[in-house]
């Protein structure tokens, strides 16, 4: 049902040559089919056939619209207006009657089903949302298929309303239906669990949220990603939208909105210090207000906003209750647990190094138990496995890569300086190994940089799939990733793999290393495929820091002191600093924090937990190739990760929040829902089945004692259909 909003005054048009609030938008082009540096071609933001086809629906929706009564705004001193909006009634194709009200104009409802800035309504007069204003690219209307405009009897738009709509959505989501293995009970048991256990607080606190007055029902997108427009931290519930601009922000964000805007009530002097704490955040953020026409946002112009309905969350809720309610019959393990004494072995101490670092559990690819990887993993610590490269059926080297992509067109970085540059991946790999007079370290990073792999390499992801250790929690299809539930046709996270590829770098003082500290936002696997000799002819080899989660505090604490005033973000997140041996050794002198230190060989793999800071140098020619994954027992260290980076996004913009670990996770939970159901009738069918043919065996039985009248009997299959059966 439609909520009815007050229609918010809109300025009379600009004359010719004014500025209109969209002239920073760049005007229109010729269209060309150029594509990007590495052969990929964006889609068009078109009207595509499928909004074709919800338009038409719309239209078709509209034409069976009632009309509703409203009365019109009231002087000061009258009784508040009636802003109470009666819902369409009938069915069928017959257009119910107008409704009528005393005192009241007849208004016709028509659902928005176009962009604001359409043709179709080039010369209404109504509120723009921001996207469509502004063309942002890669974004949808905001207020298209949930704002009502309300038309008078001249089929003038004098208000608008919004879709208030309890209806859960439609089952169109494309879940996968194939993993690394069959999912059977326990994965299931193991993902609902992990996914019931952090989700339903939020789900409790967005049933509260769902009985706030005036909440707009929005469809829970598909095209893109949803993100609040302030911290671009993934919106999933408790969201708040401008009714004006069409902004969404999240809760928190929200809160804030609240705290610089209200002043009602207020005296004198909290006013005064409340704008000098606008004006205080204006200049530290100076778009978190910014509305339509340079005007600036008001609490009182937000509307609650969600993606659920009340039913489903109060089905989903119970379920995820009883679920924690009953035993586990397999409880997730505790990060304290011991391991016990099996064969690990620790990786080698280097000699060259003197500063101490902690022990590193190193296993051989053919000696790591598949059971001991989740309690290695629950404490949060790093881990090496070794011998991999027999496992690929590929030849990843330069010489591969330079005779079958050669041609392609990539962008390489300078570690130090981070100068960039287009050249080819051929003329990229072939100074792979060449050393001299080399006084530049370029690397080409995340490649492809926007083609999915598997799309982009399809041969190249088969062979790196087969080959992963602990494919059931690293693998895109692994049926402990989290992750691997996203739908199909959904804006999922990029987790990989990407391949990183770099020339050698060094440790000394003053440099960059060859990726400097910084956290990933989930779990991660870095396998090195190649390496080339050192210049003095040595094994190559990658010079890994790994930090424990619990040092990040102590760390940032040391950069912030170490280079006060050189910078304003988080020390760690923006990505700024490698910690050389220099600032290695005064971190551990002054703090008693030292890493993990790797050294990482061809056929290495290095597993991350996400929260742990971490840095690389290379000490040769690298290639490698590495993948995002969402573990079970990472997912509280991955929901701080996300505040962070959304802390991080208050003052800059600086990194969308990519990896939407709460959609994630309601996508996993209708995902095994959805796969429960089907086992559950594949096992009824079974048991059928069984009686079937019992039924089958007893009547063949019958027949052998009966004399034989015909040349052929019959009897039923365990499908249920008749066979020919032969006499003899």
């Amino acid at each position: 049902m439609p909520v009815l909003m007050p229609y918010p005054p809109v300025p009379p048009k600009r004359a010719n040559g004014e500025e209109e609030e969209s002239s920073n938008a760049p005007r229109k082009k010729p269209r060309t089919s150029r594509g990007k540096a590495d052969g990929f071609v964006a889609p068009k933001r078109g009207y595509t056939a499928k909004k074709r086809n919800e338009a038409q629906q719309i239209a078709a929706q509209n034409e069976m619209m009632a009309s509703v009564s409203y009365k019109p705004q009231q002087s000061e001193g009258e009784q508040s207006t009636d802003r109470t909006m009666t819902p369409p009634t009938g069915g069928g194709n017959v257009r119910p009657p107008p409704i009528q009200v005393e005192n009241g104009g007849k208004l016709q409802p028509e659902l928005q089903f176009a962009r604001c800035m359409s043709h179709r309504y080039r010369n209404e007069r109504f509120p723009r949302c921001v996207s469509c204003t502004r063309r942002w690219a890669g974004d949808t209307c905001r207020f298209q298929s949930i704002r009502f405009f309300l038309r008078d009897e001249n089929k003038v738009i004098v208000g608008i309303s919004f879709v208030e709509n309890q209806k859960a959505d439609s089952p169109t989501m494309d879940f996968p239906k194939k993993w690394n293995v069959p999912l059977d009970a326990s994965h299931l048991n193991r993902v609902k669990r992990t996914v019931a256990r952090a989700l339903l607080p939020v789900l409790k606190s967005e049933l509260k949220h769902l009985h706030v007055p005036e909440i707009i029902r929005r469809p829970r997108e598909s095209d893109v990603r949803a993100t609040c427009d302030t911290c671009m931290t993934s919106i999933f519930s408790s969201s708040w939208m401008c009714r004006l601009c069409g902004r969404e922000a999240c809760a928190e964000c929200y809160e804030q909105v609240k705290i610089l805007t209200d002043n009602s009530g207020a005296e004198d002097a909290d006013v005064f210090e409340l704008q000098a704490r606008r004006e205080k955040h204006s200049r530290r953020n100076p778009f978190f207000l910014a509305c339509t026409r340079r005007n600036e946002h008001q609490a009182k112009d937000f509307s609650p906003m969600s993606r659920f309905c009340k039913s489903e969350l109060e089905l989903v809720i119970k379920e995820m209750e009883e679920l924690l309610a009953s035993p586990d019959q397999d409880p997730p393990v505790p990060s304290d647990v011991e391991i016990p004494d099996l064969d690990v072995e620790a990786a080698p101490d280097n000699q060259i190094d003197s500063l101490p670092s902690h022990r590193i559990v190193q296993f051989k690819h053919e000696d790591l138990p598949y059971d001991l990887f989740p309690k290695l993993w629950a404490k949060g610590k790093p881990l090496v496995v070794t011998g991999l490269l027999p496992q690929f059926k590929i030849s990843w080297t330069p010489e591969h890569f330079i005779e079958h992509y050669g041609s392609k067109n990539c962008l390489v970085i300078q570690c130090q300086s981070d100068m960039n540059k287009r050249i080819t991946v051929g003329e990229f790999f072939k100074e792979f190994g060449k050393y001299e007079g080399r006084t530049d370290c370029w690397k080409l990073k995340d490649w492809p940089p926007s083609t999915d792999f598997k799309t982009a390499f399809p041969e190249l992801y088969a062979d790196f799939s087969q080959a992963i250790p602990m494919p059931n929690y690293v693998r895109r299809d692994g049926v402990l990733n989290i992750a691997s539930h996203f739908p199909a046709n959904t804006v999922a996270p990029d987790i990989g793999p990407k391949m990183y590829n770099a020339m050698a770098s060094a440790d000394t003082p003053g440099t960059k290393g060859t990726t400097r500290l910084h956290m990933d936002m989930a779990d991660a696997a870095n396998v090195m495929l190649y390496a080339a000799p050192t210049p003095d002819g040595k094994p190559g080899t990658a010079l890994w820091d790994i930090f424990d989660a619990s040092d990040a505090g102590k760390i940032r604490d040391f950069l912030k002191s170490k280079f006060k005033g050189k910078f304003q973000n988080d020390p760690i997140h923006s990505q700024m600093f490698y910690l050389d041996c220099d600032l290695r050794k005064e971190l551990y002198e002054e703090f008693g924090v030292k890493s993990y230190r790797i050294y990482q060989k061809p056929g290495d793999v290095v597993f991350v937990p996400a929260g742990c800071a971490h840095q690389v140098c290379n000490l040769a020619d690298c290639m490698k190739i590495a993948i995002d994954f969402v573990s079970p027992e990472n997912i509280d260290r991955c929901e701080l990760l996300t505040k962070e980076f959304r802390e991080q996004n208050q003052s800059m913009q600086w990194k969308e929040d990519v990896l939407q670990l709460r959609t994630m996770m309601w996508f996993s939970w209708l995902s095994c829902r959805i796969h429960e159901a089907i086992q559950g009738k594949e096992k009824t069918n079974t048991s059928s089945a069984v009686a079937i043919t019992s039924v089958s065996n007893k009547k063949l039985s019958e027949q052998a004692n009966q004399p034989r009248t015909s040349s052929n009997s019959t009897a039923m299959d365990v499908d249920g259909s008749i066979t020919m059966l032969p006499l003899d």
